[in-house]
């Protein structure tokens, strides 16, 4: 599969982002029990405040935690876009042409969507007057491309995969998001 290796470039950003917390050099003040204090609540999936403490990256204020996790989901949702790229050569062959067309560019605006949104999320941390944040961090995730598939009941791991680590991604960032101190 052509995609197979851009996914595994996805997957080793993925594992590096989630070993990054034991191998913090941050001092040691600000990581508690190998677990960031932004990443407390982070508990959807076991090794979420692992994830979340990686994403951080010794972050030393919300601002900072916030905007260090988002950039680290933009990186790995970039390192995706040649599999988002390439899925159209994967559809299986006799379908329709209007069906691949509109699965191929329904999965690449739901990626341009994703990774835009999230960059719309940085500026978000330090202006908010409307709570977009937590809006968009919520409905951040790569659900249309999976629904496309699966709409027409064709199997695609690595699609699966990608919604999986956007959801999880999208939980992580909303912890986050709480940690958020009240002025």
């Amino acid at each position: 599969m052509a995609g197979g290796s851009c996914f595994s470039i996805l997957a080793a950003t993925f594992l590096l982002l989630a070993t990054a917390a034991t191998a913090s050099r941050h001092p040691p003040h600000r990581v508690i029990g190998g677990v960031s204090p932004f990443c407390t609540t982070a508990t959807t999936n076991p090794d979420d405040k692992a994830v979340c403490t990686g994403l951080v990256k010794g972050a030393g204020t919300w601002p900072e935690a916030m905007t260090n996790a988002i950039k680290a989901v933009i990186a790995t949702a970039n390192a995706a876009k040649p599999m988002v790229d390439g899925l159209e050569a994967e559809l299986p062959r006799g379908l329709k042409p209007a069906t691949v067309e509109s699965i191929a560019k329904g999965c690449k605006d739901t990626f341009d969507t994703y990774v835009f949104n999230l960059e719309q999320c940085i500026g978000f941390v330090k202006n908010d007057p409307f709570s977009s944040l937590e809006v968009y961090l919520g409905g951040s995730t790569f659900f249309d491309c999976k629904d496309g598939f699966d709409e027409f009941q064709i199997p695609n791991p690595e699609v699966d995969k990608f919604y999986d680590t956007t959801v999880k991604f999208a939980d992580i960032l909303l912890s986050i998001y709480q940690k958020k101190p009240l002025h």
